[in-house]
């Protein structure tokens, strides 16, 4: 099955339907709407997000999911102050790579399409590239998909993009982008995202494979 009603996600997530329909307006759930102008969602995705989606605990402000991954990167936060970034650490040194995963997946808005195969190097020069299309094949034991896109830009961009490359709205698509909701400084003169951002994209992959290397990279920087 590659589609399930938002009830049954609803039942397999744990949560309520108006939590699913949230989660689809805020583009975390790939959805379509039926001929009867009902919702169905990627079965995919929500079993992805089942596996990933600790049973307590909201996700952090965006903020905070951005400086996470900084921090686990191994890089510095100037947007938040000293005392925050501490606790932060502490924080950091408890939890695995699923929790991870979880307190941060406010980072951004993710918009999936189908592009002509023809746009693809266009599109992925005028983003910042993560996950599969970003991973480095020696530490993450897979190699790059370059039949692919994607990577963070701003909604403007997105908007942009999706207009000049005739881009058409498709759950499984072959170019995501990922509308950041971050301090300016996260996307400021970078072509590839910091390690941390890739492996916790790649551990929210629909593919069992892809997900299984994100968590294991995002496990050993945690350690």
């Amino acid at each position: 099955m590659t589609q399930m009603t938002t009830a049954v996600a609803a039942e397999r997530l744990g949560v309520s339907q108006r939590q699913v329909q949230r989660l689809i307006d805020a583009r975390e759930l790939p959805a379509t709407r039926t001929a009867g102008d009902a919702w169905v969602v990627d079965a995919l995705a929500v079993n992805a997000m089942a596996r990933t989606r600790p049973a307590r605990g909201r996700p952090w402000s965006p903020p905070t999911a951005w400086a996470a991954l900084w921090r686990a990167s191994g890089l510095e936060v100037d947007w938040l102050d000293r005392r925050t970034t501490r606790r932060l650490d502490d924080r950091l040194a408890s939890i695995d790579a699923e929790e991870l995963v979880h307190a941060t997946r406010r980072r951004a808005v993710i918009r999936r399409y189908r592009a002509s195969e023809s746009f693809l190097a266009d599109l992925d020069g005028l983003v910042i590239r993560t996950g599969a299309r970003a991973m480095e094949p020696s530490r993450f034991g897979m190699e790059r998909d370059l039949g692919r896109v994607d990577g963070y830009c701003t909604s403007e961009v997105a908007t942009r993009l999706a207009r000049d490359f005739h881009l058409a709205e498709d759950p499984r698509g072959n170019a995501t982008l990922r509308v950041a909701a971050a301090p300016s400084a996260i996307l400021e003169g970078r072509d590839v995202m910091p390690v941390a951002v890739i492996a916790a994209d790649l551990a929210e992959s629909l593919e069992v494979r892809e997900r299984s290397a994100g968590l294991r990279v995002l496990g050993d920087l945690l350690r």
